[in-house]
């Protein structure tokens, strides 16, 4: 590593470190303030707001790391062009892109650990978060009503009109369907208008099923009062997995069985690519910060700060008007939905580098 990398490595760290950790903690902050507001602290043990708080942060330095390397950026370039350290690069021969090639490899490295952290680390902790989350509502504001409420089981899929809660730790199901494929190209249909499920048994009273294989129905049994020790948690009734709780595999894999069973798969889709879109922003940051704070750089230190914030806040815009409203109303592909702001900013910094040299 040469002289010039490791200073410009150095000029980033600690920027990147305290930008990073100020944005977090905001947001364990904010869910704090939140969380105490909506519940009762007689009811709720403080432990596990603490422990939700700890299983958040994951998936708050998802969305944090692209800021960090923003404001890394802007700070270390700003100070170089201000103090003209960048002008004397540049007279000495080395162009912009040389400099901006170790804050390139930076963002690299920032968005690996970015992916691995969605990948790996994030599925556990918001499964575990959505899970205490659910807990806490229980305990201090519990729900007492779900509709449209589909689960997983191990040998089923279950689709239930409703679900409410009742004595004894029993909750009351109405309009119940479960599907079960036993073998390939056979399915069973499970269907009931009421029954209960209680620590791990489906009470289903009075079911019609339907056995299928293709597309003839083989058998149909009426009337049958089917018992299903399939168990699950409370919490999957009153709160759907969401995509974040998933691995790149498993949104596949529900992609996949989606769209076998005919349903709308493009907010998964769009999740699926966005797993990858975030983790590249911290490279797109390390991209195109430094570009525009070599032009701003003469108007002062704090506006490398503010220039950070101005990106961050355009991209997250950009990203969400993108995603949440292009591309789960289908008006573009889910991967160009996801992918969009990044090619715009992308652009906008090749330009940019182009101009500056």
């Amino acid at each position: 590593m040469k002289t010039l990398d490791r200073y410009i490595l150095k000029e980033l760290l600690v920027p990147f470190l305290i930008g990073t950790f100020s944005v977090v903690l905001m947001f364990q902050a904010n869910m704090l303030i939140f969380q105490l507001k909506t519940f009762s602290l007689s009811a709720v043990p403080p432990e596990a707001l603490v422990k939700l708080i700890v299983q958040k942060t994951p998936y708050f330095l998802n969305m944090t790391l692209p800021v960090g390397i923003s404001l890394a950026t802007s700070l270390a370039i700003s100070r170089l062009a201000r103090e003209t350290e960048l002008t004397a690069i540049r007279s000495a021969g080395g162009r912009i892109m040389r400099v901006c090639l170790p804050i390139m490899g930076f963002g690299i490295v920032v968005a690996v650990g970015n992916f691995f952290l969605v990948e790996k680390v994030m599925p556990k902790t918001e499964a575990e978060a959505r899970q205490i989350q659910t807990q806490l509502a229980i305990l201090g504001a519990a729900p007492e009503f779900k509709s449209n409420v589909v689960i997983n089981l191990r040998n089923y899929t279950a689709n239930i009109g409703s679900v409410s809660s009742a004595k004894d730790n029993t909750l009351q199901l109405s309009r119940i369907l479960l599907f079960e494929r036993p073998r390939v190209g056979e399915v069973v249909i499970i269907s009931s208008e009421q029954g209960t499920y209680r620590d791990g048994i489906w009470n289903i009273p009075a079911a019609t099923i339907w056995h299928v294989t293709g597309n003839t129905l083989t058998k149909l049994e009426t009337k049958k009062d089917v018992l299903i020790n399939e168990p699950t948690t409370v919490e999957n009734f009153f709160a759907t997995p969401t995509p974040e709780e998933q691995t790149a595999e498993q949104l596949l894999k529900a992609i996949a069985e989606g769209k076998r069973a005919g349903w709308d798969t493009t907010r998964l889709q769009v999740a699926y690519h966005v797993r990858f879109a975030i983790p590249a922003s911290c490279i797109l940051f390390a991209l195109v910060a430094p570009v525009f704070a070599v032009y701003f750089a003469r108007t002062g230190a704090f506006f490398g700060v503010l220039l950070s914030i101005i990106l961050v806040f355009l991209y997250y815009n950009a990203h969400i008007i993108s995603t949440e409203i292009i591309g789960r109303n289908g008006w573009v592909a889910p991967w160009l939905a996801a992918w969009l702001p990044n090619i715009i900013f992308l652009v906008f910094g090749i330009v940019g580098i182009r101009r500056l040299e």
